[in-house]
């Protein structure tokens, strides 16, 4: 089919809204709705090209696929190699073990499934930290691809016309009970009308109408079109909230808006579109999609906080480097130069190495050899919880399993003034045996202060402390500062917690409250 610019430049403004709002930039609050852009240009694409081989009676669907697959898969790949060189560097066991599985799942493009287990979904504090998240989109346009191409196989065949007639009434039933699904199961269930295929549908299928009109609207016409499209895209990318249940009904905004853009087709708005700029950032926008998120995950791994606007800008800026590298040496060579015999076997050996790579993590423990000893130690612990967990652990309510106060440390005899302190959540009973260990060795007696789902923290409540949902969290955190503060005797406190779901500001205040009162005792 004809080259449309107007359609690359959708996909800039699609990959701009994405990477703004991943990198958190002020008013792209909705642009993850980018994602839905693509989906509506894929559905459109993948039709007009089908439609115009089915016309030609040069159709295949295993073809169909091989084509989209060398369209995909070589940038895939080489992000989630790159992704899982850096966790073999940095990542503990359990971490990289989650990574190379959630890489094979990307390859096998079923991320989707693989992620729709995780609470909270795609907006969850959680879902942050997880460095091929963004693959999703791919697993869930992968596979319309595959019900694309066996819809055309089986319902569009070059003679027949009951059968095309049947192929556009699966066509209508499907593209309805998708958007209807979509829309009834969004409060429902969030996560799964996100992820799955089957709330995503109708958006493919909104380009795939679009791409079978038999006219275009006039010039004039044109323009207003186009603007409301534009209108549509708009509000959804500035005015839509993380916290919004989406996509639902939501989702209209933007599936519309880019649908009526598309259906325009000329006008002032394909001109803007048109410009050198767009066309740039359009040509290398899937392989910008690939690297910004991993890119932005390894800049929060190694500083340990989010970036300055500054760093934000040199972000997206090494963003758009790595995207033209990859679209140059990699998406560029692989489409022109894998047939479909390589390619098959590239798939194909790929997968069956993320398969074997997950066997020898499981072996191996992670490839503990790989981690220094003190590292080795602290993994070891975490895989199993504290022998005395329950015993020193407080219940959400503050109820307490053993007398007095606090668990000891180290076999710390009654009386003795304790030097240690273990402070926070349920995640301290994963160092536990390593403080407990380390107390009993060199005689230095301690005590153990946790509270499941309570970070350390000082004051009122604030948002995802878990004060604001367990009733006792407050009181204790303070109980337990307010000790350490009443104890001179106190040199060395092990701060744990789960500091992923966790405002940094407030964890970073206690730590220097807890710092000033150390700090003159060294």
């Amino acid at each position: 089919m004809e080259f449309r610019k107007d359609i690359n430049g959708l996909r800039a403004i699609a990959v701009i809204a994405v990477v703004l709002f991943h990198y958190g930039v002020r008013y792209f609050d909705g642009g993850y709705v980018g994602v839905d852009v693509f989906f509506v240009i894929s559905g459109f694409l993948l039709t007009s090209i089908a439609h115009g081989r089915l016309q030609k009676r040069q159709y295949s669907a295993v073809q169909f696929m091989l084509n989209r697959l060398r369209r995909i898969f070589p940038a895939l790949l080489v992000t989630v190699i790159g992704s899982w060189i850096w966790a073999t560097l940095f990542y503990l066991p359990d971490d990289f073990s989650r990574l190379v599985r959630n890489g094979t799942a990307a390859l096998l493009f079923r991320s989707n499934y693989a992620f729709l287990g995780d609470a909270g979904g795609y907006f969850a504090p959680d879902a942050r930290s997880n460095i091929l998240l963004h693959t999703w989109s791919l697993a869930v346009e992968s596979q319309f691809y595959l019900m694309f191409a066996i819809t055309c196989a089986l319902f569009w065949p070059a003679a027949g016309a009951r059968r095309k007639v049947a192929g556009w009434l699966v066509f209508g039933v499907v593209a309805l009970s998708s958007l209807a699904w979509c829309v009834v199961h969004t409060p429902a269930h969030q996560p799964s009308a996100f992820y799955l295929l089957w709330g995503r549908a109708w958006e493919f299928m909104a380009g795939s109408v679009v791409a079978l009109l038999p006219a275009r609207p006039r010039r004039g016409a044109a323009n207003v079109v186009a603007v409301a499209g534009a209108a549509l895209l708009l509000a959804a990318v500035f005015d839509l909230r993380a916290d919004d249940p989406y996509p639902g009904w939501r989702a209209i905004l933007p599936v519309a808006g880019t649908a009526l853009i598309i259906y325009a087709s000329e006008g002032f708005l394909t001109t803007v579109l048109s410009s050198g700029p767009l066309q740039f950032l359009g040509a290398i926008s899937y392989s910008v999609y690939l690297w910004h998120w991993p890119i932005l995950l390894m800049f929060r791994e190694r500083a340990g906080a989010e970036p300055s606007p500054l760093q934000v800008a040199l972000l997206i800026l090494v963003s758009i480097a790595a995207g033209w590298l990859s679209y140059t040496c990699v998406e560029q060579p692989g489409r022109k130069r894998l047939g479909n015999v390589p390619i098959t076997v590239l798939l194909a050996a790929c997968v069956a190495s993320g398969f074997a790579f997950t066997a020898v993590l499981n072996k191996t423990d992670g490839l503990q050899g790989r981690l220094p000893p003190y590292l080795r130690a602290a993994s070891t612990a975490m895989k199993s919880e504290g022998p005395r967990s329950y015993e020193c652990q407080r219940d959400v309510d503050g109820t307490k399993h053993s007398p007095g106060d606090f668990c000891s440390l180290g076999g710390m005899p009654s009386g003795a003034n304790p030097t240690i302190m273990l402070w926070g959540d349920s995640f301290s009973n994963m160092v536990q045996p390593i403080v407990d260990g380390v107390s009993a060795e060199t005689h230095v007696p301690g005590i153990v202060a946790t509270l499941g789902g309570c970070p350390p923290f000082r004051g009122k409540v604030f948002p995802g402390s878990g004060a604001e949902i367990f009733p006792g969290c407050e009181r204790y955190a303070n109980f337990a500062f307010d000790h350490f503060m009443d104890t001179p005797s106190i040199k060395l406190v092990v701060v744990a917690g789960d500091w992923q779901r966790y405002e940094p500001i407030y964890e970073g205040n206690v730590l220097k409250g807890i710092a000033k009162v150390l700090v003159p005792l060294c």
